[in-house]
């Protein structure tokens, strides 16, 4: 659709485990960068002692391989939640417009 020389995209649905998949990436990553630098400062000596459970595997020097795990769910589930509340929230009106240069 042309409006004004510009091209007029319409986002009507966003189809919720697509984009649950790709947060899943995108927050996947995140959590792997995240996790490399934590187990690096655990190995110059930053880390939490054992006797503190599962903050120890997270701040600890696991931290490179449960930071990426619990990223990765939790933007799954994010991704989803997000989808289904613009479907909602737009679902009764007619979209939501974006201008697109060419």
């Amino acid at each position: 659709m042309m409006y004004r020389g510009k091209f007029v995209l319409v986002i009507k649905e966003i189809d919720s485990v697509a984009f649950g998949k790709l947060l899943t990436i995108l927050y996947g990553t995140m959590g792997l960068v995240f996790g490399l630098f934590t187990t690096i400062a655990a190995f110059m000596g930053f880390s939490m002692p054992k006797k503190y459970g599962i903050f120890s595997l997270i701040f600890g020097k696991w931290a490179v391989l449960s930071l990426p795990v619990f990223y990765g769910v939790s933007g799954y589930f994010i991704g989803r939640i997000a989808a289904g509340l613009y479907n909602a929230a737009v679902g009764s009106k007619r979209g939501f417009k974006i201008e697109v240069l060419r």
